[in-house]
């Protein structure tokens, strides 16, 4: 029976992806480093940490981890105070949708806790979820179902009652194998992500409402 709906952050809930990706750019300025939207994106459903353990090692930067990831939270910082949270299209509507159908939601994001609280405060959704859990919490990150083990464990809900939605391959992989369902999101600016073995695809969330996620999750449970 579905109980539950997790949603990734990054590329559903807000269409953060470019923003990144800029915001690596920015920081890698000081050194004439430069790399192309299509290696960013193959880090897309990974962790900050690593993003940025493969640009350090790619580029040979004279940075910490934790160096590198400081200047990397001032870019998008400004970015994010310039240009706002880019949402995505019908976000808010499903997500109140659901909610009113009486599911318990909950965002998996391999962002920083904080990231999450932030982005999800900034779109004015921030109320509609119970349990916010970040990837950097866990200690493996997508594509193993850590995080979103975590997050059914947090609702109170078994993995087999969850369902959660994906624009990534890590993402998708990642819940499967925490034996959820699972809904694709196809965001163009995610790239050309493999989402063959989610449980149905779509590219819009206007449609997205009680019948549509138990349709999703029932073809999930055969």
């Amino acid at each position: 029976m579905l109980k539950s709906i997790i949603f990734d952050m990054d590329g559903v809930l807000v269409n953060s992806e470019p923003v990144h990706y800029r915001a690596y750019l920015m920081a890698l300025e000081p050194w004439g480093k430069t790399f192309s939207y299509e290696e960013y994106k193959t880090y897309i459903g990974t962790t900050n940490a690593v993003i940025l353990d493969g640009l350090i090692e790619k580029f040979k930067l004279p940075l910490t981890r934790e160096e590198f990831n400081e200047r990397m939270k001032e870019k998008k910082a400004y970015l994010y105070e310039r240009d706002g949270y880019p949402g995505i299209d019908g976000v808010p509507e499903m997500l109140a949708c659901l909610k009113e159908a009486g599911y318990s939601l909950a965002v998996a994001s391999c962002s920083p806790y904080e990231n999450i609280i932030r982005a999800t405060k900034a779109l004015g959704i921030h109320g509609y979820f119970d349990v916010l859990v970040s990837g950097e919490s866990v200690e493996r990150p997508k594509p193993a179902p850590d995080v979103f083990l975590k997050a059914a464990e947090a609702l109170g809900a078994a993995p087999e009652d969850c369902l959660v939605v994906e624009d990534s391959c890590n993402g998708v992989r990642a819940a499967k194998r925490a034996g959820m369902a699972c809904l694709g999101f196809v965001n163009p600016d995610s790239g050309g992500q493999d989402l063959s073995c989610a449980d149905r695809l779509t590219d819009s969330f206007r449609p997205v409402d009680a019948a549509f996620a138990e349709a999703v999750y029932r073809r999930g449970r055969r």
